[in-house]
């Protein structure tokens, strides 16, 4: 086992071990076993109209000429799952892989529609996060107007990076060849090696760029991340807790951020509940609730998660090896 697994476990387990000394685990299991099976059905529904949003986006966003919208779903599912097993945020890096195992699509381009995705999903959360804190400002105890002003300059260095970033790593390319070239470098087999991986993902984000999906990328983002808030208020109504929608919003939000911050554990096991509970807290739930719906609404996602995805590569299995009458 590698050091750096090693790493991403204890990690993991020393954030999951502090949570769970904040609540009994009787609480954990009763909460999970009074679910309201309504409520999980509605939230998993919408999360598989979740996925089926960000499979369109991809179709949007990469030339998926021939690629059928099915192996794009299995595809974003599988991803997906990856995103809560692997460590170290490896899961992101299972979306090119899968898109250059199953349909064929370049690595590069894979690892450009990925970079674009996130970009469109880091804009999306953020302006959520900036419309539900306006009635949050007393707890939070943070000038409004900064914080407004410190995502829009952030927000706008990225999409302007976005924009230009074929020439930003082609240009990075030639420097790197140049300072290979006076240092010696050049002699080392890497050395041109990571030079055509950077032009190949330039070349990736030049044709996103030049097919300009703008909006059919946005819309489809949006729409992925009503289903999604929706899925995780679904899921709450079902654990019995009833909180208004502008508490619920930011609850949850303050999860998915803390989700996505780059720590090296396995998958987003931990990270995503101590987001979900300090948003829960600021607005008011109990310490044991806050921490207990945390790991409820994380454990029935992975299921859901899991069972998607294993009805998808039966699909793709049954696909690949037709029946004998099939062919």
């Amino acid at each position: 086992m590698s050091k750096k697994l090693i790493l991403s476990f204890l990690i993991t387990a020393g954030i999951l071990f502090v949570l769970l000394l904040q609540i009994s685990l009787k609480d954990l299991y009763a909460l999970l076993k009074t679910v309201d099976l309504f409520w999980v059905a509605l939230g998993s529904s919408a999360y598989l109209l979740a996925v089926l949003f960000r499979a369109l986006r991809f179709k949007w966003l990469i030339d998926s000429t021939g690629i059928p919208l099915s192996d794009l779903f299995r595809i974003t599912a599988f991803y997906h799952t990856s995103l809560m097993i692997l460590p170290s945020k490896l899961g992101e890096f299972s979306l090119p892989y899968l898109l250059n195992k199953i349909s064929g699509i370049n690595v590069a381009q894979g690892l450009a529609s990925l970079v674009v995705s996130r970009v469109y999903d880091f804009f999306i959360v953020l302006m959520v996060l900036v419309s539900v804190s306006v009635g949050f400002q007393g707890l939070i105890k943070v000038n409004l107007l900064l914080v407004i002003f410190l995502i829009i300059f952030l927000i706008g260095f990225i999409v302007l990076g976005l924009l230009y970033m074929s020439s930003l790593l082609k240009y990075f390319s030639n420097v790197l060849g140049r300072m290979s070239d006076r240092t010696g470098w050049g002699k080392a087999k890497y050395i041109p090696w990571i030079q055509e991986k950077m032009n190949e993902v330039a070349e990736g984000f030049s044709a996103i760029k030049t097919r300009r999906t703008y909006f059919p990328v946005s819309l489809t983002s949006l729409a992925s991340w009503v289903m999604i808030f929706w899925t995780l208020y679904a899921y709450m109504k079902s654990f019995g807790i009833d909180l208004p929608l502008m508490k619920m919003l930011f609850g949850s939000t303050i999860g998915v951020i803390a989700n996505a911050l780059p720590i090296s554990g396995i998958g987003n096991w931990g990270t995503l509940e101590a987001g979900w509970a300090a948003g829960f807290l600021i607005v008011g739930l109990s310490k044991e609730k806050a921490i207990a719906t945390g790991f409820g609404v994380h454990i029935i996602i992975f299921i859901v998660c899991a069972i998607l995805s294993f009805f998808c590569w039966l699909t793709l299995r049954k696909q690949k090896n037709p029946s004998p009458a099939a062919r």
